[in-house]
């Protein structure tokens, strides 16, 4: 069991006694100790020296030296948490810098923004099995992260830039020789981890921002671009733009619509790793005209949305999206089919209000 301490900017997760911890936030790697602390850092504190810093964070919250720290710039109050019996998680979840396979980036300084996990339990393991037992929760991070559709430069994010884990358990030469998924052990961490991590749902508009690579303002500042080349005479942009913004609201609360957002963001990520069988990912990137899916889904999702009049208003989008300088011209093969139809067909509904043809 773990009793927690939250207090101003930290959040510590308490053993009551000793115990072998393995963990990325000290620089020991396994140590034994009795905490672990989350701090919150703010834009004002220095972290160009980080073990320094969290000397400093010890001190403070009378804390040893062999207890990690890890650091965050989430909110420690908002804390996630899954126990069952003596097994436990405690997580904090800033999702600000996602981390992939293949960044652009590949460094950048410190920037805690962080998924920072610590696991408890009973268990006595080998050193193999903690090492173990520390795969599964970032492997089971890495797939909650995935199922949160966080992106990154396109592609699938498995976590964030600074992510910290660690692990509490007795360590024995006698003891289990595997923790994997497949165990007993394994498999009740990777269910904890989990729940803990997709236990707050992120709100449509972030998804979208995750899943489509834009966000709600820019979906609608496309279909006012479109707007523009063929507006309504005597009514005020303003109000035109509300309009849009309403209209797209309403449309992404149908999960129907989000079934071909989620379609087209999975069939993108595997298009652009070459692994869409018969479909090299050179071919991918030059939006090949043999596949035509991507079009079949707009189609499909316009026709639901409002009809022959959303499908004609795609089509027109899907023409001028360069010529408009449309964000969503920037979009791989199928994204950028499904934001237009987004934009489009929005834009139809209040082309039917305007015109008189519908009611708000």
């Amino acid at each position: 069991m773990a009793a927690l301490e939250l207090g101003d900017r930290y959040l510590i997760v308490n053993f009551g006694a000793p115990r072998h911890i393995l963990t990325t936030a000290h620089p020991e790697g396994l140590v034994m100790a009795s905490n672990v602390a989350i701090y919150q850092v703010t834009d004002s504190d220095d972290l160009s020296r980080p073990e320094r810093f969290k000397e400093e964070v010890r001190r403070a919250l009378g804390l040893g030296g062999s207890d990690p720290v890890m650091l965050t710039a989430a909110d420690v109050s908002k804390y996630r948490s899954a126990v069952e019996g003596n097994y436990g998680v405690v997580a904090t979840v800033g999702l600000s810098h996602p981390s992939c396979h293949d960044m652009r980036s590949t460094y950048v300084p410190l920037m805690p923004s962080t998924i920072n996990i610590v696991a408890w339990v009973p268990d006595r393991l080998t050193a193999s099995a903690m090492v173990d037992l520390l795969r599964v929760v970032a492997e089971t991070k890495a797939a909650a992260s995935a199922d949160l559709m966080l992106r990154c430069d396109g592609g699938r994010a498995t976590g964030t830039v600074s992510d910290a884990i660690a692990v509490a358990a007795t360590l024995d030469p006698s003891g289990a020789l595997w923790a994997g998924q497949a165990t007993t052990v394994g498999s009740k961490v990777a269910s904890l981890v989990y729940r803990a991590l997709v236990s707050e749902k992120p709100s449509r508009e972030q998804v979208l921002s995750w899943a489509l690579g834009l966000s709600l303002e820019e979906l609608v500042d496309d279909a006012m671009k479109l707007y523009r080349s063929a507006p309504v005479p005597g009514v005020a942009e303003g109000k035109v733009k509300e309009m849009v913004a309403r209209e797209l609201s309403r449309i992404l609360q149908d999960p129907n619509v989000w079934a071909f957002i989620v379609a087209a963001r999975e069939n993108d990520i595997r298009g652009q790793e070459g692994l869409l069988p018969g479909l090299g990912s050179d071919e991918f990137a030059a939006d090949t005209k043999k596949v035509i899916a991507d079009e079949l889904l707009a189609t499909a999702l316009s026709l639901y949305i409002n009809g022959f009049k959303a499908l004609t208003a795609t089509y027109w989008a899907d023409t001028m999206k360069d010529r408009l300088g449309l964000k969503l011209a920037s979009l791989p093969m199928f994204e950028d089919d499904i934001a237009a139809s987004l934009a489009a067909s929005a834009l139809s509904r209040v082309y039917d209000r305007l015109l008189g043809e519908g009611h708000d």
